[in-house]
């Protein structure tokens, strides 16, 4: 009888330890499932911020580029040149090379009939021309002529004139902003050489 008390007690106290054990795993489990949640909640709350921070980061560069002094900026170059915005952008491409009339139909999304009378255009002023396709004898590429970049030069030293706007910042502040929209426009492959800033050395450097 002894001998079965004592057996008794022994399954009884290995219920009790497996019982805690099973406990414990549950805690655990509990407590991991809760870091991992936690973990989550806080990772989708960073990417959260950071797409809003992104948004409102293009908000400013496009308050920029549509209002303020960038639309008369743009108006007042091509009127001095006798160019069309549209015209203006397609020399701008053409800076870093001749392009294919199909290439610039695909790049500008226009009809190429329109395409076509900017082209003329261009053409006209005497800062762009017809050649033949290197390759493909049906097709035309489009050049920018020495009196093209003669051209492009100065519009592109008016259009860089900075607006008064941007002295509120200081010089250093002007340099950091300087650097973070060269990593930006680096990761834009499309956008023209011509309208690429360069990094400025302060004297301090």
């Amino acid at each position: 009888m002894i001998e079965a008390a004592r057996e008794a007690a022994g399954e009884a106290t290995a219920r009790d330890a497996t019982a805690r054990d099973a406990t414990a795993r549950d805690a655990g489990t509990r407590e991991a499932g809760t870091r991992e949640a936690g973990t989550r909640e806080a990772g989708t709350r960073e990417a959260g911020t950071r797409e809003a921070t992104a948004r409102e980061a293009w908000r400013a560069m496009l308050a920029l580029t549509f209002s303020g002094e960038a639309p008369s900026r743009m108006h007042t170059v091509c009127q001095a040149f006798d160019l069309t915005p549209a015209a203006l952008k397609i020399l701008l491409v053409l800076s870093g090379g001749p392009r294919p009339m199909r290439e610039l139909v695909e790049m500008f999304r226009h009809d190429p009939s329109y395409l076509t009378s900017v082209v003329d255009l261009l053409e006209r002023r005497g800062v762009a021309r017809r050649e033949p396709h290197p390759t493909d004898r049906r097709a035309k590429t489009v050049a920018m002529t020495e009196e093209g970049r003669r051209v492009l030069a100065q519009a592109q030293e008016m259009l860089s004139v900075p607006p008064a706007s941007l002295q509120v910042l200081s010089p250093d502040e002007q340099q950091q902003l300087l650097r973070l929209l060269i990593r930006v426009v680096d990761a834009e492959p499309t956008i023209p050489t011509a309208l690429r800033p360069r990094p400025v050395t302060s004297p301090s450097d």
